[in-house]
């Protein structure tokens, strides 16, 4: 392998790590909405119950 291919392998490979790390980030920020959202929802069963 040429070293211009290995580095070019090599900054594939960190687009796809930056990627992944984004896609991540997406979904536990999703997950942390989704979650206070139940919760608000739940409080709100809760109160109207009472």
């Amino acid at each position: 392998m040429t070293q211009m291919h290995q580095k070019q392998k090599h900054n594939e490979m960190k687009q796809q790590d930056e990627k992944a790390k984004r896609r991540q980030e997406r979904l536990a920020q999703q997950l942390r909405q989704n979650l206070k959202r139940r919760k608000e929802q739940s409080r709100k069963r809760a109160q109207s119950e009472l």
